[in-house]
This record gives structure tokens, sequence and C-alpha cells, in this order.
């Protein structure tokens, strides 16, 4: 402990080495940037899975890196039936919300149908079900707010920061990964995103969007990201002998999941295998989350560590990010850093950006686009100029410097107000 140094708290859903989660790899890198000036506690869940929420790591504080980590417990996630029902009510979509709206709202209806009405104490319990319900958290917040300088909150969609950020609002900084999902129009989240002192976005859609969906006017606000590192290690891992892949490959690093786009990517990589008999093939590293799809072009590497990564990142093809909802992308921009085309979703906004922006890679909308992308890829010029066009972008746009000023430019304004 360092008492020279002001006192942060990251707050975050899931937090380790062992986690893979866009949000949860910006938070654990920020982290370990802001740590040279400042003393830096994590606040986080036992979970490693999102889907299951188990609490599967030790209760309490340790240290990964030199970072205290203090994990609250929590109960595994509700059962997906009981969610989604809440989570239709929350969106009208019952049958006797919808009549209540065909029959223009009276107020004679909600007298005798209560339930038609979506209340506060319904959101609260949608956050709960979704989890973490990390409840000790609130309360360690009420009890050691006055121990932090300054709280920065990742995510806006999970409890730790939506039933939190409330408690240390005026000390507090919001990262919200903010996109365009159906959860984002969810009543509950107007007030977290009114709450913080600073909302720093990833991007200037996600900052347009957000103004456009909240009252946060009042709110000082800038586009942060991250800042991406070259990579400077000595260490050369040959991807043959360690993971067995001898051929081109267009690689997925991520959750394999339907809800990253993992199902569609599947369906039209297998389609551009049946019209192009090349030897290309499509690897992907990191924890499945769905049905594993055979085809002995498709190879699962499972989780793999941040130097495998990076390797198997220099060594690809290119990158897919077939997602249609990303708040910013940190493996799009290693893969730029490391002088590696990209192939997006070009139904993210965020991803079409960053390729349009950058001209450091391909989107597509539908197969034949996809099938264009791939070939292009193939092609050894075009290739290296693209993975050229997205190291040039990210050099410009994404230093660290730039990232921790504005971190230390908001953490002083918030230690003056103190």
């Amino acid at each position: 402990m360092n008492f020279n140094k002001p006192k942060i708290a990251i707050i975050v859903q899931r937090y380790g080495q062992q986690i893979n989660g866009g949000a949860e790899v910006h938070a654990r890198m920020i982290a370990e940037k802001l740590i040279a000036n400042y003393e830096v506690v994590v606040l986080t869940s036992r979970a490693t899975d999102y889907h299951t929420w188990e609490p599967v790591l030790p209760l309490g504080s340790s240290f990964e890196n030199n970072i205290e980590i203090i994990r609250f417990n929590h109960p595994p996630k509700a059962h997906s039936k009981k969610v989604h029902k809440l989570n239709r009510k929350l969106r009208g979509r019952w049958l006797f919300q919808k009549f209540y709206r065909f029959i223009g709202q009276p107020k004679w209806y909600l007298a005798i149908f209560p339930e038609a009405d979506v209340s506060n104490i319904d959101s609260k319990k949608w956050l709960a079900l979704q989890g973490p319900e990390t409840y000790d958290l609130k309360n360690y917040l009420l009890d050691n707010q006055n121990s932090y300088t300054a709280f920065i909150f990742f995510t806006y969609l999970y409890y730790t920061t939506a039933a939190c950020i409330d408690i240390v609002g005026k000390k507090s900084i919001l990262i919200p990964t903010m996109h365009d999902e159906p959860s984002a129009y969810l009543p509950i989240f107007k007030n977290v995103m009114a709450a913080p002192k600073f909302i720093f976005f990833n991007t200037l859609s996600e900052k347009l969007f957000s103004e456009k969906m909240f009252s946060i006017n009042h709110i000082q606000k800038e586009i942060v990201a991250v800042g991406i590192d070259e990579d400077n290690t000595n260490a050369e891992i040959n991807i043959k002998d360690r993971f067995g892949i001898n051929k081109q490959y267009i690689l997925y690093v991520g959750r394999i999941d339907s809800a990253k786009g993992c199902n569609e990517l599947f369906d039209y990589f297998i389609d551009f295998k049946k019209k192009d008999h090349n030897d290309i093939v499509l690897v992907l590293a990191g924890k499945n989350m769905i049905n594993e799809v055979k085809h002995p072009s498709v190879l699962y590497l499972g989780f793999v560590s941040d130097v495998e990564k990076t390797q198997l990142i220099k060594s690809a093809l290119s990158l897919i990010v077939p997602s249609k909802y990303e708040s910013l992308s940190l493996v799009l921009l290693e893969s730029f850093a490391n002088k590696i085309p990209v192939i997006v979703n070009g139904n993210c906004e965020v991803l079409l950006n960053h390729i349009e922006i950058s001209e450091g890679g391909w989107f597509y909308y539908n197969k034949k686009e996809f099938n264009s992308a791939i070939l292009s890829s193939l092609n050894e010029i075009e290739n290296k100029k693209k993975g050229y066009k997205g190291y040039e972008y990210v050099k410009i746009n994404y230093t660290w410097d730039k990232v921790i000023q504005k971190f230390d430019h908001a953490i002083s304004l918030i230690e003056k107000q103190l």
C-alpha cells in the first residue's frame, strides 16, 4: 500500500488474466497503467463466466500484478426463463401491456391490471436476476466511499455498475461500453447514465448514441478509449508446433458466442469453403459458449495466453470480428498494432467506422461480401497495404499518453471538489 498516491477503485463485473471479455480486458489494461500514479483497488465479482455467474474465484482480497482485487459474493445467475419473462415485461411485450397501449392507456386499466405498469421494483428485480448480484459491494461502497479519491465503473449493463454507481456518483467515472442493443432502452439505465461525474466513451458513435438516448448534458464527457502497445516481447511461438496450424488462417479471438456473431460466422465461412476450395482455415481462440461446429477447416484452440494471442494475430492472414454489437473492439486495435488487417461485420457502426477511417481492412453485410473480403485478404500486396494502414491508425489515435492524461485530469477535478 502506498499512502503517497491517491487511492482509486475500479469496479467491473469480472476481472483477471483468465477473463477474455472485451470490457474486462479493458478494465485490466487501465488498472495496470494507472498503478504507476495511483493506488489501484479492483472491486469485482467471484465469477469467470457471465452466462452463469457461478462464484468460483476466492472471496475477499488477493493480488495480481501488484493490484489488489477484492471479490464480493453473489448467487449464480437466475434461470434464463425468469430473466426472459421479466425482460419482456420491461420492454412492454406482455400481451396485456400491448392491449393496454392499444386501448389508449386508460387509468382504470392499471387499477384492474397493475402488473401492466413497469415499476422501479421490476427494474431492480431484472438487474438482480441478470447478475452478478454483488449486494455486499453496495455495502462496501457505502462504508468506504471516503477512503477513495475516485471510482471508475466499467460497463453500464451489470449490477456492479447499475446498482452501485449512484452511491458514489459525484466521485465516479463511467466507462459505459454502450451500444445500440435492446437492454440500452430499459428505463433503469436513464438514472445510471445520469449518475457519474464523468463519462468516458470509447468512440464518437458511442457518444452520439448515448447523447441521443439519455439526458446527460450536465455530465463532463470525453472520448478516451485505450492505448495500444506495440509487441515488444522477444517471445516467438511456433504456431505449427504449438497449435498444429500449418495453413493460412483467418483468426477470431474472444468469446465464441452467438451474441458475438459466431453462429453467422460459421454459416458464412462454411458456405465460403463450399464455393472456394482453397486451404484457408478459420481459427478460433477463446472460451466456447455454444455448440461446437464440426468442420475440417474450423479449428478451436480454447483459451490462450496474452503472448499466444499476440503470436496468433501476428501469424494470421487477417482477423475477423463478426459481432453486430461492439463499443470499441480491443482485439481489432491489437491486430492493427501488429499490421494485420481486419474483416468486420458492417452492421456494427463502431467496427465499420474503424475500417472506413483507417482503411485497415474490409467490411461485409452478406455472404457475397464476406467471401469477397476473405479473397481480398489473400492478395499479398493488398493485405500488407491494409495492415500498414491499420497500424498508422492505431499509432495516431490510440496512445497511452493521451489516455492517461484524460484520467489524470478527471481524477484531479474530482479530488478538488472533495
